[in-house]
């Protein structure tokens, strides 16, 4: 019986996870009000192995045998990951000219035009509202300095 290649893959972050939870425990964890370096490679480490676990186990158990998958998608799916691709260089690219702001609302519209929502005015809302949402999150709540671009300088 041949492995397929979804157990490959849960096995993959199992052993990414496991390695990502040790290497946590050399940093400094801190504390719940003040998080050290290690807190949040921790949360993280801890996620991959207990999400992998469970996902390796269902799919050594799976019996019938799928059809294999094409490795890339074709035709609209591949304009919708190429659109999706370009939105995130274009992010990374004008994140520090544009600004966080900018960058972050024009990245949630073209995924969200990308993925499917045609309605502009839930295309724009959710976009204003998640930019203004993780905005605070990494300001205010984590004191993260994001950059402002030249329009706020």
């Amino acid at each position: 019986m041949a492995i397929g290649a979804l157990p490959v893959v849960c096995l993959a972050f199992l052993v990414v996870g496991g390695a990502y939870l040790v290497g946590s425990f050399y940093l400094p964890m801190g504390t719940v009000a003040h998080p050290g370096a290690g807190f949040f490679p921790l949360l993280v480490g801890t996620a991959l192995v207990c999400l992998s676990v469970p996902l390796l186990i269902h799919s050594l158990k799976k019996k019938e045998i799928q059809k294999e998958e094409e490795a890339f998608p074709k035709g609209k799916d591949l304009y919708r990951v190429l659109g999706v691709a370009l939105a995130l260089i274009f992010f990374a690219v004008f994140l520090k000219p544009l600004g966080y702001g900018i960058c972050s609302a024009a990245l949630m519209v073209a995924v969200l035009r990308f993925l499917g929502l045609r309605s502009w005015m839930k295309t724009v809302l959710i976009s204003i509202l998640s930019t203004a949402i993780s905005y605070y999150l990494f300001a205010f709540v984590l004191d993260v300095p994001l950059p402002r671009g030249f329009l706020f300088s």
